[in-house]
């Protein structure tokens, strides 16, 4: 008879512990991210999402790497083939027993069942500690186990400019708040722009800079993200959202689409005759789309946030994936309306106004553009701002583009 799932091939786990103590050897704490000093704080059960490709993995075994010293740590990949003939909680009960207390969890959505396992776990074993990785597009809420009651949650960002300049050229810049960028801009200015030629290297950022594997990738970075994405299209929504393939092609289709037209104000039924989809799915997709953080879906204030409802605006998640995305053939105010979302999202609540480009935390409202931009649009709108490409110092309500690299 063969062995069941309780049986542990025992000399198969000891090849992963092997493989887990040397990834983690071989792990380099050079250069961290923004949420390892919270991670490291982190409650018995904490799930990191984030987009495919900003560095989850990595900064799960950097965190195994500080904790191993304090504790009997492991990293476990649940794509291993070890997870397709043996059971995650039979595997955490046995090391439990050789004295492991952490467990690092990566690719948690590609095991079937993971979250009733991971809530067994949680129950069971009080002693342990439980960090997984997972898809963004992951909803705690909808898994069997009911993870949410339980699990802290943190979501991991692409590199922020700040961040890509502290990772590339060595510079370690503050982090500044919006309401601090608008009173301090001069300063901000005067102690790091002009010394540092921030200007060049922002334009560099913009292009490749987003995704930590730039720095390996060289010329097929562009590539590698269109490579990632098919990814997130062919493997993580089919697992999270029980998609087929028919339906990873219409996501693929719509994705396209709007790449090509993005700051996009859709009208759902002509891009469902278009698509050659009903108005249901398109709006499905947007959802799942902006779940992958692959997009941004903006609407109102006043409008529902629930998956069907009509988005006001449709744009690509960053700007490394829009240059991708349009091989580089990009319209400079869809570039610059792209960085903006993806800069204010990353501490801020984003939406669309009455009049305007964007609406931020209800308060304030923004206009995007380059040297000619004025603020005939914001007439009367409620504390207006301009966000411009092209400016290197700000005034009283304008804010240089580059600074909003700054908010974490």
């Amino acid at each position: 008879m063969g062995k069941s799932m309780t049986d542990l091939d025992l000399p198969a786990l000891e090849d992963v512990l092997d493989i887990s103590a040397q990834i983690i050897k071989d792990t380099s704490l050079d250069f961290t991210r923004y949420l390892l000093t919270s991670l490291l704080e982190a409650p018995r059960l904490t799930i990191l999402k984030g987009a495919r490709g900003v560095g989850k993995t990595t900064l799960l075994l950097q965190l195994a790497k500080k904790i191993q010293k304090s504790k009997k740590t492991v990293y476990l990949s649940l794509d291993h083939i070890f997870f397709s003939r043996h059971k995650l909680y039979y595997t955490i009960t046995h090391l439990h027993k050789l004295g492991y207390t952490f467990f690092v969890l990566d690719e948690v959505h590609r095991y079937e069942d993971w979250s009733t396992e991971i809530k067994n776990i949680y129950d069971h074993f009080p002693q342990i500690t439980l960090l997984a990785t997972s898809s963004s597009a992951l909803d705690l809420g909808k898994g069997m186990g009911d993870l949410s009651r339980r699990a802290v949650v943190y979501h991991l960002r692409g590199l922020s400019f700040r961040e890509y300049l502290t990772f590339e050229h060595g510079l370690n810049l503050p982090v500044f708040t919006f309401d601090e960028l608008i009173k301090n801009h001069g300063d901000i200015y005067d102690t790091w722009y002009k010394s540092q030629n921030l200007g060049k290297k922002f334009q560099n950022y913009l292009v490749a800079g987003v995704y930590p594997y730039y720095r390996t990738t060289g010329k097929s970075y562009h590539q590698q993200i269109l490579n990632t994405v098919s990814r997130v299209t062919d493997i993580d929504l089919p697992a999270i959202f029980n998609i087929d393939y028919s339906s990873t092609r219409q996501v693929k289709k719509l994705l396209a689409v709007m790449a090509g037209i993005t700051p996009f104000t859709p009208n759902i039924s002509k891009l469902a005759r278009d698509l050659e989809m009903n108005r249901t799915s398109v709006l499905t997709y947007l959802d799942y789309l902006d779940s992958a953080s692959l997009i941004h879906v903006l609407r109102s204030g006043l409008k529902s946030d629930a998956a069907l409802a009509k988005p006001d605006k449709v744009l690509i998640e960053n700007p490394n994936l829009h240059y991708a995305l349009c091989s580089g053939n990009i319209n400079t105010g869809s570039h610059r309306e792209t960085y903006c979302v993806y800069a204010f999202k990353a501490a801020h609540q984003v939406s669309t106004p009455a009049r305007g480009d964007l609406l931020i935390d209800q308060q304030y409202t923004i206009e995007i553009g380059g040297p000619g931009k004025s603020f005939h649009q914001l007439a009367n709108m409620p504390n207006p701002y301009l966000i411009l490409d092209t400016k290197e110092k700000g005034t009283k309500d304008t804010i240089p583009m580059w600074m909003l690299g700054l908010f974490y």
